[in-house]
């Protein structure tokens, strides 16, 4: 037990790259509890395990899959000047996808792509941290 734990750290603190796994398919034993606050947004949160979090020059961005399974992306500034959105979140082929109708946000290749009714109109470096602040 203590192997997968040690394991499961290591991977919270790999920066390697912000490239998903299969690791983030469901929850699992072993796998970091998605922050209380967070988790409190999210439909069916207590319980939810936390998937990847980033951090771009003043946002932080939380990927967290429930209980049920259903993952969503936390958007906040890391300044907490204002609430932060909770959106369904999706797996793609080389990162995620979440929707908040208008906006899309698109994260792979370390970077987070910001859409607006289809159009482009930002994007932001990201860099993987363990767990937000």
């Amino acid at each position: 037990m203590l192997l997968v734990a040690a394991q499961s750290c290591m991977r919270a603190f790999d920066s390697g790259s912000s490239t998903p796994d299969d690791s983030d398919k469901s929850p699992s034993a072993a796998a970091a509890s998605c922050p209380t606050r967070i988790a409190e947004e999210l439909p069916s949160g207590d319980g939810a395990k936390l998937v990847k979090a980033f951090r771009t020059k003043n946002k932080q961005i939380t990927l967290c899959r429930t209980g049920g399974g259903k993952l969503y992306y936390f958007g906040e500034f890391s300044d907490h000047r204002e609430p932060g959105i909770a959106m369904p979140a999706e797996r793609t082929g080389d990162g995620y996808e979440a929707s908040n109708p208008p906006y899309r946000y698109d994260i792979h290749d370390s970077v987070v792509t910001i859409y607006r009714s289809g159009t482009r109109i930002g994007q932001e470096d990201l860099t993987s941290e363990p767990s937000p602040k």
